[in-house]
């Protein structure tokens, strides 16, 4: 573990005009250990970009260890909605850094709140056309395969993400309201149900919050529509939404040509239970 008595000092060597000192500075800040991110917060005023740059493979590799460190955590909850946000939680500080805030949670609850305040009486359908409508959170077709895609948070802030982030936060949210609003494991495009009484009625998040009915699976799926009907009836565990999205970090990153990145998703998904 490093001393954070030396680590202003380090800060201000770690782009030194000599080469030998640049190399021991970082093979020091290297072995400092995981809690470098939060000790960097004190020394703000002096952290240049030119800095930041030489420190980013640091930085990142202790968000791999800590990703690992903590990433059961969310096994042993027992409520799958809470599951799901914990998860999230950690795919979100893995990706912004350890120390970044606002918390998922507290976005969920002012969306919630939100919608709350407009529509008292509002429904499960009211809340789709809230989020994919009057809050203009909507698919990202022009930068699909950015790995924020896959962040809460950054789909929440930035207002565009991937049917499975998409199809997250309206679960999320709808939870917090007290709806059932569930996960459709449906094959290439991941969208979100609801089942009435009679029928199951999905929710295509990514393509602003289309209704999509069960006579509708029957006409695109042609000979196979017993198959997916099946797959559609099925519930969707927490675990096989995360498992879902994990696969799909690991391909944004092969894509991104973040191949360290990509590995490491890998790696999380074998820790992953099925």
């Amino acid at each position: 573990m490093g001393n954070k008595d030396q680590l202003e000092y380090l800060i201000k060597l770690v782009d030194d005009d000599t080469e030998e000192v640049r190399t021991e500075v970082v093979n020091e800040l290297r072995h400092y250990g995981t809690s470098l991110e939060e000790d960097l917060k004190e020394f703000s005023d002096i952290m240049q970009p030119s800095k930041l740059e030489l420190l980013k493979p640091i930085l990142e590799k202790n968000r791999r260890e800590w990703l690992l460190q903590n990433w059961s955590s969310w096994i042993s909850i027992s409520n799958e909605n809470a599951r799901l946000e914990q998860a999230m939680s950690l795919i979100a500080q893995f990706q912004f850094g350890i120390n970044y805030q606002p918390s998922i949670n507290k976005l969920i609850n002012e969306l919630a709140d939100e919608f709350r305040t407009k529509y008292p009486y509002g429904t499960e359908l009211d809340l789709s056309d809230f989020l994919f409508g009057e809050k203009q959170i909507t698919g990202n077709n022009t930068d699909y395969y950015n790995p924020f895609n896959s962040n809460l948070i950054y789909v929440i802030k930035e207002k565009k993400g991937i049917p499975i982030t998409l199809a997250i936060l309206l679960i999320l949210v709808a939870n917090k309201l007290g709806y059932t609003i569930e996960g459709c494991n449906f094959p290439g495009h991941f969208l979100a149900k609801i089942r009435l009484e009679k029928d199951i009625l999905m929710i295509d998040c990514f393509n602003n919050g289309k209704l999509i009915y069960e006579h509708d699976i029957k006409k695109m799926t042609h000979g196979s529509s017993e198959t997916i009907m099946r797959l559609v009836e099925m519930e969707t565990s927490s675990t096989t939404i995360i498992r879902r999205m994990i696969n799909n970090l690991t391909n944004a990153y092969k894509n991104s040509n973040e191949f360290k990145q990509s590995d490491f998703m890998l790696e999380i998904l074998s820790k992953t239970p099925l």
